[in-house]
């Protein structure tokens, strides 16, 4: 505060101001040579007060200005700024900081401190009344486990506390129906009974913390209520931090299990959010710990001279053998779940060779045999596996094997990365002529291939029969809407096959592409009707393949006018410009609860201006 003093020029100066300006004077008493004492406004005096110590110690004139004087301000010296007599304003911010952090520690760990303060829970859960509850039903004494070290119920990375047993019901509920079609693998009904277990929430019997906060994440996420989805970011950031210091010390099978499964599914989660960079990472992350537990490697026939030693820890990692046919079935479906993640997602990025490297390895070579429903009792057969997907896309795979709709789904994501790889081919050109007939061969083996597995494949017939799961509980066997991604994504791949035969000069392979794109679209629409809530992510990416066989054709027919008219090839441009109406309308639909389909809508639209 300044004092304000009410003074004249002519009237001599106050006892204040006379000893302000004798400090002055005796501060500049090292120079030799004499000065004239003049008085000056009061109010400048002491505005200026004394010179740092900068200014003296360079014998420059200060005008006396905290925090810092005019001649440091114009001329920045690497010593701060100071003044005699009390520490720097940089000393003491230092000091604020280190009481700040004395406190912090103190509040953190209040046995250790005589204070006898302890904090609440920071975060609140959504009571079943609409009112903000703290959780105790959840949080349980950490007694059995004396190896534990003792840890403050807020703190946020190894003991956060749990909403209540009500919100993480309703959390599971609003994420299981749907959870199969983000890369859940474990089975559901033990997943479920572990998470509502009364035990600590680090609890060996419960789910990783990691994955705990990921599936309340994903139930934020897909919650109906504003108030849930308000704590998506807490969950967000809970899981991340979990995440990253359980990758490095996952040596249980079950924990290495669940740190996987938290990692597809952050992927997921910002694969949907069209967070791809973010999502690249923590699939790198799965595909590590997949290769490095030797997922890839299940019931294979070959013998392996050492063990896998982890991309991550840099030390060898061994899972023990699987205590039942579920368990295995979990190691099994997680790997699938894996790689059916790497291929889409490199397919949206449109890179489809070696997006990251390791499934695409000679030393990775998949034998794990293909993933099956846990009910279906279909691992007790025992039987070995070797060369999995190259035996199926040469059709050497044995005829016992079962098509259920999981494995439907995971050998449709094969072919369409497989037809993907060969369009990319096919743009890049092909040089001589070998490779062009060797690139020919490889195109009519997976034409074939699509067509018997799109023969054996359940007729898609959608009702609404599959959305009331109040009276099983949710699983893969009873959700067809994987069955329709499924014969999304074939039909996609036959798509682009007659995209590439059409530029080749085949004789009705056009048609045949905008046949099967008007086929996907009305898929997609049928899906919409029947109200399913949420979809796997991949179907932004197979609408946009749809749509673009309209745009494209239409853009070509745009610019060749009416001079291939004569052409009986020729596609009506009003039947084209339909489809991509109609492809795009449906897209927009389902955009309303996928922000990466909003993006690739934005996209596509920007790709064809002057026909929509």
């Amino acid at each position: 505060m300044v004092a304000t003093l009410s003074t004249t020029p002519s009237s001599p100066p106050s006892s204040f101001v006379l000893e302000l300006l004798t400090d002055e004077m005796s501060s500049r008493s090292s120079i030799a040579t004499p000065r004239k004492f003049i008085f000056k406004e009061p109010t400048k005096q002491l505005r200026r007060g004394k010179a740092c110590l900068n200014c003296r110690f360079h014998k420059i004139k200060c005008d006396g200005v905290r925090p810092v004087c005019g001649s440091c301000m114009r001329l920045p010296r690497d010593e701060e700024c100071e003044y005699a007599g009390g520490p720097s304003r940089t000393k003491e911010l230092e000091q604020r900081v280190t009481r700040l952090k004395a406190r912090v520690r103190e509040l953190e760990s209040p046995e250790l401190t005589d204070s006898g303060l302890h904090l609440s829970n920071p975060f609140y859960a959504l009571d079943t009344g609409g009112l903000l509850s703290m959780p105790g039903s959840v949080a349980h004494s950490n007694s059995d486990h004396p190896s534990s070290s003792p840890r403050s119920s807020c703190d946020p990375l190894l003991g956060s506390p749990e909403p209540s047993v009500s919100i993480i019901t309703m959390l599971l509920n609003n994420f299981l129906p749907s959870a199969t079609q983000f890369g859940f693998f474990l089975h559901l009904e033990r997943f479920r009974a572990a998470v509502l277990l009364k035990a600590h929430f680090n609890d060996s019997s419960r789910p990783s913390p990691a994955l705990l906060n990921t599936t309340y994440l994903w139930g934020t996420h897909l919650s109906p209520v504003d108030a849930l989805r308000s704590n998506e970011t807490v969950f967000l950031n809970r899981a991340l931090q979990q995440v990253s210091i359980e990758i490095p010390s996952a040596i249980h099978s079950a924990q290495i299990m669940h740190t996987i499964q938290a990692e597809v599914l952050l992927s997921t989660y910002f694969f949907r959010r069209n967070q791809l960079l973010e999502a690249e990472f923590h699939l790198s992350g799965a595909v590590s710990l997949a290769q490095s537990a030797g997922l890839h490697q299940i019931r294979s026939d070959r013998v392996f001279s050492s063990p896998v030693v982890s991309v991550l820890m840099e030390t060898e990692m061994f899972l023990p053998p699987a205590r039942d046919v579920i368990e295995e079935g979990e190691r099994i479906n997680g790997f699938w779940a894996v790689y059916c993640l790497h291929r889409l997602i490199s397919i949206t990025l449109g890179n489809t060779s070696k997006c990251f490297g390791g499934l695409d390895s000679p030393r990775h070579e998949v034998d794990t045999p293909w993933p099956q429903e846990y009910e279906a009792g279909l691992y007790d057969s025992g039987a070995s596996g070797h060369s999995t997907i190259d035996f199926f896309i040469h059709g050497l795979s044995p005829t016992s094997d079962l098509n259920s709709e999981l494995t439907s789904y995971t050998k449709a994501v094969v072919i369409l990365h497989s037809v993907t790889a060969l369009t990319h081919k096919f743009n890049r050109g092909i040089e001589t002529e070998n490779a062009y007939a060797a690139f020919v061969n490889e195109c009519l083996i997976i034409e074939s291939l699509i067509t018997r597995f799109h023969s054996s494949l359940p007729s898609l017939h959608v009702d609404k029969s599959f959305l009331d799961s109040s009276s099983t509980p949710p699983s893969p066997s009873n959700s067809r809407s994987s069955r329709g991604v499924t014969h999304v994504l074939v039909s996609c791949a036959y798509m682009q096959m007659q995209k590439i035969f059409s530029s080749c000069g085949v004789h009705d392979a056009l048609e045949r592409s905008i046949g099967t794109a008007k086929e996907i679209i009305r898929i997609l629409g049928d899906v919409n009707q029947v109200g399913l809530p949420h979809l796997n992510p991949i179907v932004g990416t197979l609408c946009v393949m749809a749509c673009s066989v309209f745009g494209d054709e239409l853009a070509r027919t745009e610019m060749l006018g009416d001079w291939n008219l004569d052409n009986p090839s020729q596609i009506n441009s009003n039947v084209l410009r339909q489809g991509l109406e109609v492809g795009m309308t449906t897209m927009s639909i389902l955009a309303m609860d996928s922000p990466l389909m909003k993006y690739q809508m934005s996209k596509l639209q920007n790709s064809y201006p002057f026909i929509l």
